[in-house]
């Protein structure tokens, strides 16, 4: 019995956690505040709350610099919305065609004048603005505006000062685990075309999820760094980003020629003999050591590579490399990427001005 209470007790405590980690984020947190604030002024200045609260929602960004940048874009793209939908209504009326034809051509506009970062807004404005217009047009264009106003500079506000995102931890994390996702992937690719295993379709979608993944990574650097534009930051933490922005980039170039290996062009089958075979796998062993580390490591063995060197060279003249030189090619550009990353890399520098 006591072991069913236990038990039961960690479950709920693990689902606690996930319902934590899964629900209850900075985001959602600063969405509540801005909604309430921007719902608390609107009623003091007793001013309709919805087109308010509706903006403030739809508003609130991953960072303080998208806030800033799409709010200077969302007001002048709400204001072409609330013009559209209250000319419609003054001549046609509120119908069911004044609805489309007011989100149409401000989805148009829009496009046209690159506001596309405000079209959402914009669209929920001049659709929202058409019930209740009645005959005061040009008063029910202001006032609701106005209130479009007051959402947008809430939420730009509250994203600005309330809960800044740090997203150290989790670029860290998750670009560690890429490096051994990769190195795992690598290994595991070798061994199978070694035993003569030409196509994997396992590590084909294994290979997709992880470009996916350092997609992300990247773009938690991206939004790291424009956030440290509005918001002091240590130099220490600058210099932890800064490294794993360019250890995404290599392995981002190393995973595509990883993903070359895992669909060859050609479907033959190598033959290998036992020397082939040691060697291809003392290379895989050391550069597997490479992608973890470049402190403190033995040269890579020339046996290993020059095989693998001569073998192209016997190849030039070939319209299509046969599937042996084909995983050579491979092998020696990833060494290649490896032997010089330091060089390699290019990132923008580490001062926020400077991005």
């Amino acid at each position: 019995m006591d072991f069913l209470l236990a038990s039961t007790h960690i479950r709920d405590v693990e689902e606690m956690k996930w319902l934590k980690n899964r629900f209850v984020g900075g985001r959602i947190v600063k969405t509540g505040v801005a909604v309430f604030i921007t719902a608390l002024i609107c009623q003091l200045l007793n001013l309709p709350v919805m087109f308010a609260v509706i903006t403030a929602i739809v508003t609130i960004e991953p960072t303080a610099a998208d806030s800033i940048r799409k709010g200077l874009i969302r007001f002048p793209a709400s204001s072409i919305g609330g013009a559209i939908a209250m000319l419609t209504t003054f001549l046609i009326g509120d119908i069911a065609i004044t609805y489309a034809i007011a989100a149409v051509v401000t989805i148009w506009l829009c496009h046209k004048l690159h506001l596309e970062a405000g079209m959402l807004v914009a669209t929920l404005t001049a659709v929202a603005m058409i019930p209740g217009a009645e005959d005061h047009f040009l008063l029910t264009f202001v006032t609701r505006l106005g209130t479009t106003l007051i959402g947008l500079f809430t939420s730009t506000l509250v994203n600005f000062v309330l809960l800044p995102p740090k997203y150290e931890k989790q670029i860290t994390q998750q670009s560690v685990e890429s490096q051994h996702e990769f190195t795992t992937i690598f290994e595991q690719r070798i061994e199978e075309l070694l035993l003569g295993k030409v196509r994997s379709r396992k590590l084909e979608g294994t290979a997709e999820r992880l470009r996916h993944k350092l997609d992300r990574i990247e773009t938690l650097c991206k939004f790291q760094l424009e956030e440290w534009h509005y918001h002091k930051y240590k130099r220490e933490e600058m210099r932890k980003v800064h490294y794993h922005q360019k250890k995404i980039y290599m392995l981002k170039q190393l995973t595509y020629h990883l993903t070359n290996l895992i669909s060859p062009p050609a479907q033959e089958v190598p033959s290998w003999s036992e020397k082939e075979k040691e060697d291809i796998r003392q290379l895989t062993a050391q550069l597997i050591e490479r992608v973890h580390s470049t402190q403190h490591l033995e040269p890579i063995s020339r046996s290993s590579l020059q095989p693998m060197r001569d073998a192209l060279k016997n190849e030039t003249h070939e319209d299509e490399l046969p599937i042996k030189s084909y995983i050579y090619f491979e092998l020696l550009t990833i060494h290649a990427l490896l032997r010089k990353r330091k060089d390699f890399v290019r990132v923008p520098s580490t001062k926020p001005a400077d991005l």
